[in-house]
């Protein structure tokens, strides 16, 4: 019976060229990497600003350090040097909120407009043109922020009976 290839032990010179194949890749992969010892040790310690004064450990940012403090230091006040990191911290995330908030009420704004000018279109179009009320998504999309040339296009066309939609 023939053995899978796969699993037969591997002997003698195949057993050396493997080896040597397997050192040359690993120090290939060694002499690739970006950060070796040294640069990986100062790449980290250029990422460290901060220092708890109780245990000496170092972290990358405000919120892993409060974690951490909190964490491993329930009882001790919370540092004053990182308090005004925290507090920047905290002052980003409000404005962040607030932005959001804004932004949340300029789209609530922009739909009730956009659905006051769909309800006039939709009105004028059925008094008065009713083979063009199917159309109203089209025009919409076409006049999506240009709605004073749409306004003047109307009055253009059908004078005195077009709608404001502005």
């Amino acid at each position: 019976r023939l053995r899978d290839p796969h699993l037969a032990m591997v002997r003698g010179s195949a057993k050396i060229k493997a080896q040597e194949k397997r050192l040359k890749k690993l120090n290939s992969d060694r002499s690739n990497k970006k950060n070796d010892g040294k640069s990986f040790k100062a790449n980290k310690a250029a990422g460290l600003k901060l220092v708890c004064g109780e245990c000496k450990a170092s972290f990358p940012n405000i919120v892993v350090a409060s974690d951490h403090f909190n964490a491993r230091h329930p009882k001790k006040p919370f540092p004053s040097s990182w308090q005004a990191a925290k507090d920047a911290l905290d002052a980003e995330a409000r404005a962040e909120t607030e932005r959001k908030a804004q932004k949340k009420k300029k789209a609530k704004e922009k739909a009730e407009k956009l659905s006051k000018i769909r309800m006039a279109l939709t009105k004028f179009y059925e008094e008065n043109a009713p083979d063009k009320a199917g159309n109203i998504e089209k025009i919409m999309t076409k006049y999506d922020g240009k709605w004073d040339k749409l306004e003047a296009g109307l009055k253009k066309s059908y004078g005195e009976k077009a709608p404001t939609l502005v």
